[in-house]
């Protein structure tokens, strides 16, 4: 990783658990930070449900589930299927100058736990979905994003997560059917399970990353910054309303939603789809 990116790298440890500040940042560091060293991060969300970029929100994720357990529903700026976040995941990211050799490569990025993990004699590997498996299961997903000028690489990793939660969060009850991409599932497992605590885990990545590279700059998030950030990604149009058009079978009726909203409808045409369900669920 020392040939791609130099000797020189910064290191920022968000402070928040807050979903939206922490994607905010991200969005930040891809679009308005004009430092061109390669910027490693890492956060830990409160429960959230983060779908990627361009996914059908009603396909991905259990609506009633994520309400009833105050489980925020938030949208990323990268591509990708969708994760569940909390406590026990940890995120881990870089932010570099964009070069067309390293767009759609995954492999010099997951390089850094890999190889943290290593040096407790884990054996892990990458499938074909840039995920890292670990005895055969899914302890990590990636995505990807190229902006502009910097192109922004994240992964998740999974150490005391709550696997229920994360299975049922992400398990729509609704029939849907569109052409936004849809995750795949597999079968996950905590670190936890291999003696690893959050702990331990951010201290073996700042570990490798101090032995591959000569200096690591420690900064902070500069909250300001994010402000316009966090409003856009916390509001209706990009959360619900960057959905695609999608069918919908609910309660065995068929609706037409288009940017999150019932179309094609007689008494509910333009209604937010959000909206009709969450009321239709609470008068039952």
């Amino acid at each position: 990783m020392q040939h791609i990116l130099g000797d020189h790298i910064r290191w920022i440890d968000s402070p928040s658990n807050d979903p939206i500040t922490n994607l905010a940042f991200e969005r930040w560091a891809l679009e308005e930070d004009t430092d061109d060293r390669p910027l490693f991060y890492c956060y830990i969300n409160s429960p959230a449900v983060v779908i990627g970029r361009n996914q059908q929100l009603f396909a991905e994720v259990n609506l009633p589930f994520c309400d009833e357990h105050g489980i925020q529903i938030c949208r990323r700026v990268s591509g990708g299927g969708t994760v569940y976040h909390d406590l026990g995941n940890l995120n881990i990211g870089l932010v570099m100058p964009k070069t067309l050799q390293h767009v759609n490569d995954y492999q010099f990025f997951l390089d850094w736990p890999m190889q943290a993990l290593k040096k407790l004699g884990m054996v892990t590997e990458v499938n074909t979905r840039n995920a890292i498996l670990c005895q055969g299961k899914k302890i990590s997903g990636s995505a990807q994003f190229a902006g502009r000028n910097k192109l922004l690489t994240h992964c998740t990793l999974l150490v005391d997560s709550n696997l229920n939660h994360l299975e049922e969060s992400i398990s729509s009850p609704l029939v849907t059917h569109s052409k936004a991409l849809s995750s795949v599932r597999s079968e996950v497992v905590n670190l936890k399970s291999f003696g690893l605590s959050m702990e331990s885990v951010i201290e073996l990545l700042m570990a490798e990353l101090q032995a591959m590279f000569t200096t690591v700059g420690h900064e902070e998030v500069v909250a300001k910054k994010l402000q316009s950030h966090s409003q856009l990604l916390q509001s209706w149009d990009w959360v619900y309303g960057r959905s695609p058009k999608a069918s919908i079978i609910y309660n065995g009726q068929k609706y037409t939603v288009s940017k999150g909203r019932l179309v094609d409808h007689d008494t509910l045409q333009g209604l937010a789809f959000d909206h009709f369900l969450r009321e239709d669920l609470s008068a039952e």
